[in-house]
């Protein structure tokens, strides 16, 4: 589901990411498909630890993602992504990479907001239903 969702919105994310940043097609493109992983695996390790109240709070645009340890850490990790991985310098992965989770954030946010994805949607298409109902009262009831 969260997959998905990043994907439909690459082409603008990756727009973005060239206009904003100059990044060659191919780059910006490449960068998009790192932040959903980078988000994807934050999403299934805090789901897996039952950790999720505070990516929650950034998904219901109570925190910004820069203002939560989970969303720090997808910047952070992202931002050693894109240097190493895509060599993009370290001054320009530390512009690019708060402003593409902010802005995956915000639509997963908003799609959230809309009635259009729920707590279950998300957490349901990472862990799958076993893993998901275990794991459902130790989540404080977010399911």
């Amino acid at each position: 589901m969260i997959e998905n969702l990043i994907n439909n919105l690459k082409g603008q994310l990756t727009g973005e990411l060239q206009n904003k940043f100059n990044l060659q097609p191919d780059t910006a493109n490449k960068s998009v498909d790192l932040a959903k992983d980078n988000v994807v695996n934050e999403l299934k390790t805090r789901a897996g630890s039952g950790d999720m109240g505070g990516l929650m709070d950034v998904f219901r645009g109570n925190k910004a993602p820069a203002d939560s340890s989970a969303g720090n850490s997808i910047i952070h990790k992202y931002v050693g992504d894109l240097t190493s991985k895509l060599g993009i310098p370290e001054s320009v992965a530390k512009q690019v990479a708060p402003f593409a989770i902010n802005f995956i954030m915000q639509k997963i946010g908003g799609q959230a907001a809309s009635g259009n994805l729920s707590e279950g949607d998300l957490l349901g298409g990472l862990l799958g239903g076993g893993l998901k109902d275990k794991l459902g009262k130790g989540l404080g009831g977010l399911f």
